[in-house]
């Protein structure tokens, strides 16, 4: 089981340096936690390399449909006040912008904020810190 931020999903299907690794992981946990906004999270990132060209039109549709089946994959923790509460927490405990908190928060929510040998994969460094200082088992694609 593990819950994955964002930046550790888009080298699923958008390849990068980090992609096989993020791959590896995909593979080897069988449940994989996501917050409720991480699909708009992700299309505004695909939005935003098709507009910077990165992705061609053919490549774009590609990288959505690739998109669309790992979506299935995943579980989706939606927000409660307990995980706004959380969240409201970590600009100022951890130094987190507002939608990496809510990444965190929902990570704890769904350990029911027991993030003890529960996997944390995430691409960002500061997200990554925040995650081990809680508890979390981290799994860095920096």
């Amino acid at each position: 089981m593990s819950f994955w931020d964002t930046s550790a999903i888009v080298p699923l299907f958008i390849n990068e340096d980090r992609s096989q690794l993020a791959r590896r992981l995909w593979r080897q946990f069988s449940q994989r936690n996501v917050w409720r906004e991480s699909s708009v999270e992700v299309a505004s990132t695909i939005a935003r390399l098709a507009r910077e060209g990165v992705l061609n039109e053919p490549l774009r549709t590609k990288t959505e449909e690739r998109f669309s089946w790992i979506e299935k994959e995943w579980t989706i923790i939606d927000p409660t006040e307990k995980l706004i509460g959380l969240a409201r927490m970590f600009p100022s405990l951890y130094g987190l912008k507002s939608l990496d908190s809510l990444q965190l928060a929902s990570a704890l929510i769904w350990c029911k904020e027991n993030p003890k040998n529960k996997d944390f994969v995430c691409g960002d460094g500061k997200l990554l810190k925040a995650a081990e200082a809680a508890g979390f088992t981290i799994h860095d694609l920096t």
